[in-house]
């Protein structure tokens, strides 16, 4: 055998284990999956995940990561975030991951709301209103015209809202997802007739035009 048909034949062999390894590196890509979970029965905002409405399943790797949740929450009282439906799969930001506190507020004039629902919770101080909560999850609701009304907080923030409550400050709600409600720290009333009139609250004072002499007859 020449020594030219010798290199041709083992750039062959090379060529077929080079493709080789690459067709089976394919197959094992397309073969690969991830364990995740998934809601088993729809759950609403709030609601502790558990055997009752979740479980492990596998799904095909993607082929850039996903952020999904990792932990076991079969061994941690984790909440879900917002509303999920059955087969619905769960990632990071689908998990309340921080140490929540359940606190019991009177709200004045509340919308009307029941467990699951996020509320935007504002105080009033003096003449200034300013919001004191964001986006809180609702978990029960009693009382005379809803005004009872029991949120999830960061477990961080529970000793300032026990001092609301007990402070009786006038504590008031919105039935909220939170998108478009402007960063204010502090509105007095005539921010706000300025913000819903679109200028100034404060105006000049309204002239009124003088009627038009009538000659006599």
């Amino acid at each position: 055998m020449s020594r030219n048909a010798l290199v041709a034949i083992l750039g062959m062999v090379v060529f077929l284990v080079v493709a080789g390894a690459f067709y089976l590196e394919i197959a094992a890509s397309s073969r690969a999956t991830d364990q995740v979970w998934m809601v088993t029965r729809s759950v609403a905002a709030g609601d502790t995940l558990g055997a009752d409405n979740i479980q492990r399943t596998r799904v095909p790797r993607a082929a850039n990561d996903l952020d999904y949740f990792t932990g076991n929450l079969l061994k941690t009282e984790s909440k879900a975030s917002h509303q999920m439906s059955a087969g619905t799969i769960i990632f990071k930001n689908d998990v309340l991951d921080q140490e929540m506190a359940l606190v019991n507020l009177t709200l004045r004039t509340p919308p009307a709301l029941s467990h699951g629902q996020p509320i935007d919770v504002y105080a009033q101080v003096g003449s200034q209103t300013m919001i004191v909560g964001r986006h809180l999850t609702v978990d029960q609701v009693s009382g005379q015209n809803g005004t009872q009304v029991s949120v999830w907080v960061p477990a961080s923030d529970e000793p300032a809202w026990i001092t609301l409550q007990a402070s009786n400050v006038a504590l008031f709600a919105a039935r909220s997802t939170g998108i478009g409600v402007p960063q204010l720290r502090a509105q007095s009333m005539q921010d706000a007739l300025s913000t819903l009139s679109g200028g100034s609250a404060t105006g000049p004072p309204l002239v009124l035009p003088s009627p038009t002499p009538t000659r006599k007859p």
